[in-house]
């Protein structure tokens, strides 16, 4: 049985190791690209599922950003609107008193001196403040002009917190 192999020359079975060892080589290789590209693929699904959850958030995101700016638009409209509304009863009050139609008045207690009392005047004195004494019209254009400056801060006030509030909701 032997015999045959002393048939084969010697270098024969030194191709014959190298042909095994070859095989076994090109084996290894076919199964570490198999590998690598499997690995590959796995990496590209993971960096497809990394994207599609960070396009959610930034669609979350915008969706929150353009619902933020929709409530800061609609503060802004009504409290603009209120803004002009009291710039108009300021310009429409300064007018009347700028014209004589409506005078600012003050509650007064006016002490009587006593040459200008009479004997026959009782004791009895009006603390009530229903007696008014008018201001000056200059003054009154005045004391509107800061009441008007003072409401119109009021306002600016009020948006400016709103805007601070839906700003850091949630935050």
């Amino acid at each position: 049985m032997t015999a045959w192999l002393k048939l084969v020359p010697g270098w024969a079975y030194w191709v014959l190791a190298l042909a095994v060892v070859a095989g076994g080589q090109q084996i290894r290789v076919l199964s570490a690209q198999s590998d690598a590209a499997h690995a590959q693929a796995e990496h590209q699904n993971h960096l497809r599922q990394v994207a599609e959850a960070n396009a959610e958030v930034i669609l979350k995101q915008q969706a929150e950003r353009l619902d933020l700016e929709g409530r800061l638009t609609a503060n802004d409209q009504q409290r603009y609107g209120e803004l002009r509304h009291a710039q108009q009863e300021i310009e429409r009050l300064s007018a009347a008193v700028a014209d004589g139609a409506r005078r600012l008045s003050v509650r007064a207690s006016c002490p009587a001196s006593a040459g200008s009392v009479s004997a026959s005047t009782g004791a009895g004195r009006l603390d009530d403040g229903s007696q008014r004494a008018d201001i000056h019209e200059e003054d009154a254009r005045r004391i509107v002009g800061i009441t008007g400056d003072a409401d119109a801060c009021a306002v600016k006030l009020t948006a400016l917190q709103e805007w601070a509030r839906e700003v850091t909701k949630g935050n």
